[in-house]
């Protein structure tokens, strides 16, 4: 049996594998008396989602892990999660280097649909 040494460990908590080839897959927050905050979502699964958020957003400032937010998925290829959830905050991570090297990933886990169908 194969052992990672723990310098290169990683603390994987995904439920399922997520996929990261997504295009122009959106996904908007809307609080009461604030705007309609559009983020583009990085991975996704039918439990998870990664958002990207610019560090200067206000929305950072109004969510914490472990909140509770509706979040409405936007996918112009039909793919899921699409509509309206209920969602957990899981984190917020800054990334520090890569493609998206400077801004935040906000992790969520998709609880329950909030669509009526």
């Amino acid at each position: 049996m194969h052992h990672d040494p723990p310098e290169n460990k990683t603390d994987e908590k995904r439920i399922e594998p997520r996929s990261a080839t997504l295009q122009n897959h959106r996904a908007e927050v809307k609080f009461v008396g604030e705007p309609i905050y559009q983020f583009k979502v990085t991975d996704v699964s039918t439990q998870g989602a990664g958002l990207l958020i610019n560090p200067d957003s206000r929305f950072l400032k109004i969510i914490q892990p472990d909140q509770i937010i509706e979040i409405n998925f936007i996918s112009p290829q039909g793919e899921k999660p699409e509509g309206s959830y209920k969602a957990q905050v899981k984190h917020i991570t800054d990334m520090a280097g890569g493609r998206y090297r400077g801004l935040r990933r906000v992790g969520i886990l998709i609880l329950e649909s909030l669509d009526q169908s």
